[in-house]
């Protein structure tokens, strides 16, 4: 039976201190995100991943995501390959084309229209630069001419690559580079015909053999003594800043949420498990003591469960 794993974010904590939580706590995996100008996370993720790594000994960090186009691809290449080093190798290089916060690429003075070719640009010349010498590379929005990036990553060929995004052209790029796909926002449907599709065009398109595609769900979690309970207080928190896909929150914390108890929050993983999901990321929303009420909830019922069936 295929091992799940289990990872968390949260806004909570300082990325630091949140790491280390998670450890102590026997989680698999530990996560930020970023938004660089957003007002409810402004922080920059290559410096909080380095805290995170610095915090903690064995619990892979993972990037939820590092918003490619806003970054040149040899200055992605080289932190990233830094925090692999520094990590000792556990770290998961999650990666996202952006566009929720479309001030962020204004500031930047970049087009967000452009935020997809310039994803698969970056994509070929990190791929490259992390598997070859004299890498020369020219292409319309960035150029790279015989560079040879040392050292290398310690993850072989690279740190494994994650992404997210449901559109056609955020699923072709996963098939042609992804290691692992994790959008945001699933339903069990969804992502049996997303992953199917994934595998069939890197097969087909590009050559690639994705049987072991490692299947992420991000779900947000909110923990209660019942299902409604739990749903009244998603639905009346709202979503965050940005979000486009609904303005009704109670209906998209009810389609996309894990909620209740922990029986209903098992009921509700199971799903995605059987459909193939091999890794878990909790957003937590709740702070201070409620945050540690959930993560006791979900480290000793929920995480034991999933855990005695492999």
């Amino acid at each position: 039976m295929t091992t799940i794993k289990f990872g968390a974010a949260s806004a909570a904590m300082q990325p630091n201190f949140w790491a280390k939580e998670l450890e102590r706590r026997g989680f698999d995996s530990a996560w930020v995100g970023e938004h660089v100008l957003s007002v409810t996370n402004g922080n920059e993720i290559l410096t909080q991943l380095g805290a995170m790594v610095g915090a903690t000994d064995h619990i892979t960090i993972g990037a939820r995501v590092i918003v490619l186009p806003l970054r040149h691809p040899l200055m992605v290449a080289k932190a990233v390959t830094q925090i692999d080093h520094m990590s000792g190798g556990r770290f998961i290089f999650g990666v996202g084309v952006g566009g929720d916060y479309p001030p962020e690429f204004e500031n930047l003075n970049i087009p967000l229209n452009e935020r997809g070719r310039r994803t698969n640009e970056s994509l070929e010349i990190l791929s490259r630069l992390w598997t070859e010498d004299h890498v020369t590379y020219e292409g319309k929005y960035y150029q790279v001419r015989d560079l040879t990036l040392m050292p290398k990553p310690l993850q072989q060929p690279h740190p494994p690559i994650w992404m997210g995004g449901r559109a056609p052209e955020a699923v072709d790029r996963a098939a042609k580079y992804a290691d692992g796909w994790f959008p945001n926002l699933n339903t069990v449907p969804g992502l049996k015909e997303r992953v199917a599709t994934i595998k069939q065009i890197a097969a087909d398109k590009y050559g690639r053999d994705l049987s072991n595609l490692q299947i992420g769900v991000v779900t947000g979690v909110t923990i209660a003594k019942d299902h409604a309970t739990a749903l009244a207080e998603a639905g009346a928190r709202g979503g965050p800043v940005g979000t486009r896909a609904s303005t009704n929150w109670y209906e998209m914390a009810e389609r996309y949420n894990a909620l209740g108890n922990a029986q209903d929050i098992i009921e509700h993983l199971e799903r995605f498990a059987e459909a193939g999901a091999t890794h878990f990321v909790f957003n937590m929303s709740a702070q201070g003591e409620r945050l540690q009420h959930d993560l006791s909830v979900l480290q000793e019922d929920v995480l034991p469960y999933f855990r005695g069936k492999d």
